[in-house]
């Protein structure tokens, strides 16, 4: 088992919710036992270097705490779901699923991306989100990439997310293999 998971993939999100939860009891876990120990070496008492160590831990379980505040309120997509999407695409289509991304303003939530040869296609993962905003954000990321030539578009409604998937065959380009790096940095 890897120990960082792979962003974009099946179940990220339900694999990052228990990463980030168990990140966190063990970094709090940590820390008691340091302190615990800074007690016994130095006859109960509590100012010593573990103590001070055992204080700095809860950095990084808060760091793992707020990764999963961030994540919890999305869900991976189901199996089906995926199976079905993943039938649909040709061979050199990237898949991206389970995306959690964040602005400086938002954070914003797509079940599916799609990235072809000229093509960004994303289908909404929670409603209510503001769909002109995250096209605007992902274009200007590309933008800022030195990333030309790419349509950004994000659908709401699966039926016509599936009918805009193309069919057409194409060679996977470097350019391509730059979006796909760009936009997975982008995940949470």
């Amino acid at each position: 088992m890897k120990f960082e998971i792979e962003r974009g993939c099946f179940e990220f999100i339900k694999k990052k919710k228990r990463r980030q939860l168990l990140m966190t009891f063990a970094m709090l876990l940590m820390g008691i036992l340091m302190f615990i120990v800074g007690l016994f070496m130095n006859k109960f008492e509590r100012s010593n270097l573990l103590t001070m160590l055992a204080i700095l831990m809860v950095l990084p379980a808060t760091k793992y705490f707020v990764g999963f505040i961030v994540v919890f309120p999305y869900k991976s997509v189901s199996r089906e779901r995926y199976e079905h999407i993943k039938s649909l695409i040709s061979d050199n289509t990237i898949l991206f699923t389970d995306m959690v991304f964040t602005s400086s303003d938002k954070v914003m939530n797509l079940d599916f991306m799609i990235i072809t040869d000229n093509q960004l296609i994303g289908l909404l993962g929670k409603k209510k989100q503001d769909i002109k905003y995250m096209e605007n954000y992902l274009k200007e990321t590309l933008t800022v990439n030195k990333i030309e030539g790419y349509t950004v578009k994000i659908f709401e409604d699966e039926k016509k997310f599936e009918n805009c998937i193309p069919t057409k065959k194409f060679e996977k380009s470097d350019l391509q293999q730059k979006t796909f790096m760009t936009i997975r940095t982008l995940i949470v």
